[in-house]
């Protein structure tokens, strides 16, 4: 299985995909060296109810049962107009899903549309916007088309990508998918099984499998995107649906739709 993916510099191919000929900072090629090390969580209840949660550079957006939408303001929930599926912050800016797979991208205080139609969307990649539509079918938006976006009536370059996921997240140097089969993938396939995968800011990987375990990659870097296993991290075992990742912070969305805020 091939899947491509809208990283600039980089070849499409996940199994062909390469990192540039030279590393830009000595801060990448320290960040190789750096082995995996054991966290603990502490982890505390955030009141409130959602079904899908993201976090990234420093801002957490959810939607809950009934599509309403909020965001953190300190420690409590400020609901936004409209109503959304899914929703996603990262550096394109803050997007959405709806039910009927519409796409919205959040404007000063509107949501406008965006043509297209996706059921999953991530903006955490370099100003570009992933995700997969009812089909299972990702795509990618590039940057030239998510920066200063603000009308639906603007030109749009979608780019399908080959393959099938049901989830799509990208970060600062890779992208990562589960299929309908729960298989991973990120340059070639990850052994595993995953029903929900995110990639924070820093780019670190965390997922949930189908019986509510959650799981951190280790080792994941700009030298080895991959990363080298995965750890049960046993919080809240067999209770989890949703994660999201960001600044230290592991947001954690329980199967009745609690909400915990952990630590590391």
């Amino acid at each position: 299985m091939t899947i491509e993916f809208c990283v600039p510099g980089w070849k499409k191919s996940f199994h062909s995909m390469t990192l540039p000929a030279i590393l830009p900072t000595l801060l990448f090629a320290l960040h190789c060296l750096l082995p995996s090390s054991c966290v603990a969580y502490s982890c505390k209840q955030v009141p409130g109810g959602l079904v899908q949660i993201d976090a990234s550079l420093g801002q957490v957006f959810g939607v809950n049962k009934n599509d309403n939408i909020f965001t953190l303001y300190g420690s409590s929930w400020t609901q936004l107009p409209g109503k959304l599926k899914h929703v996603t912050v990262g550096p394109a800016g803050v997007w959405g899903a709806s039910r009927p797979n519409m796409i919205y991208k959040l404007v000063g205080a509107k949501w406008v549309n965006v043509p297209g139609l996706l059921k999953q969307i991530d903006t955490g990649g370099d100003q570009f916007v992933a995700g997969a539509n009812h089909g299972d079918v990702p795509f990618c938006l590039p940057k030239e088309n998510t920066v200063g976006y603000s009308r639906s009536n603007s030109a749009m370059n979608w780019r399908k990508m080959t393959g099938g996921l049901k989830y799509y997240s990208c970060g600062p140097y890779s992208c990562w998918g589960v299929n309908s089969q729960d298989q991973i993938f990120v340059r070639k396939e990850v052994p595993g099984r995953l029903s929900m995968i995110e990639v924070g800011s820093d780019g670190s990987v965390y997922g949930v499998n189908s019986i509510g375990h959650a799981f951190r990659r280790d080792s994941t870097s700009a030298c080895k995107p991959e990363g080298t296993g995965w750890t049960d991290i046993k919080l809240y075992t067999g209770q989890v649906k949703h994660v999201s990742y960001d600044l230290g912070h592991l947001w954690v969305i329980l199967k009745n739709d609690t909400i915990y805020d952990c630590s590391d």
